[in-house]
């Protein structure tokens, strides 16, 4: 490896050791007034993910992976699922099956038209358009409150992507420690260590006015193997992890400890007083 090319390592390996470093740090962002609005956050719909999967090869093109991607959808969407409810959140079901969409083509249309302001609000992220994060997917979002009528929306943007042999033979070849091809995942550049990568972007969207109450990526490391549900599990697992508590959860419990509490006073000890059945008068 001749001096540049040490140089390069060098520089790219520092780079990602800062953006693991700084991610970890604060490794999601919130609405300004996301700390009042949560107080009010009691129910959740989980948007279906927009989940895609494909092997790179060694020309470059994309061969997406069409039996992967409804099974990293269904362990995605149940994790997500899992967190919020053991958060305290009530999940309200959003059906968005196939069935209901060739039935609701304007519900297919809406559906469409708000995956793409997602996208559209995910790059003016990555861009940091505002100053403060004030980004919005506007009244779109009103069709699928409507249907559910739950406080927030939770979107959900996932993409792994597998090097194919022949693309991790030119890497080798090449001498690279990371590869010095760019992807774009999701909608971040990042260099693609080892043989995969996987991104998910998870945001908390109100269900009144479109705004992203709270969002978060794992930018900060996206060595996750698609193929491996296991992986996926814990990945999205420790991403959703970050959202907080429902605020009605401390109540719900406080509620019920103290109606134990007055429950267990107010019951009266009876003691029962033995009776000798011989002795009973008839």
């Amino acid at each position: 490896m001749n001096v540049l090319a040490r140089k390069v390592t060098v520089f790219i390996i520092g780079c990602a050791f800062i953006i693991n470093t700084c991610g970890c740090a604060t490794p999601y962002m919130a609405h300004p007034e996301f700390k009042e609005r949560h107080k009010a956050i009691r129910s959740a719909s989980i948007m279906p993910p927009e989940v895609d999967a494909y092997v790179l090869t060694f020309k470059g093109d994309k061969k997406r992976l069409h039996e992967l991607v409804p099974i990293m959808e269904k362990t995605t969407f149940e994790e997500i699922e899992k967190a919020l409810t053991s958060k305290g959140y009530e999940i309200k079901k959003l059906d968005l099956s196939e069935p209901v969409l060739k039935a609701n083509p304007n519900l297919r249309t809406s559906l469409f038209n708000v995956r793409k302001l997602f996208v559209k609000s995910l790059e003016d992220i990555a861009k940091r358009k505002e100053k403060k994060f004030t980004y919005s997917l506007g009244p779109e979002v009103n069709v699928f409150a409507d249907l559910t009528n739950s406080d927030i929306l939770v979107f959900v943007k996932e993409e792994g992507v597998k090097k194919s042999s022949g693309e991790v033979a030119k890497d080798v070849a090449k001498g690279a420690v990371l590869s010095a091809a760019c992807l774009l995942i999701g909608v971040i550049y990042v260099p693609i260590p080892q043989t995969c990568a996987t991104i998910v972007h998870i945001a908390a969207v109100d269900s009144n006015d479109g705004a992203i109450l709270w969002y978060i990526n794992n930018s900060y490391n996206v060595n996750w193997n698609p193929e491996n549900q296991n992986q996926m599990a814990r990945l999205v697992k420790s991403l959703i992890n970050y959202f907080p508590d429902s605020a009605f959860k401390e109540k719900k419990k406080k509620g019920t400890t103290q109606k134990i509490a007055g429950e267990i006073k107010e019951q009266k000890l009876v003691v029962p007083v033995a009776t000798d059945p011989l002795a009973v008068q008839h």
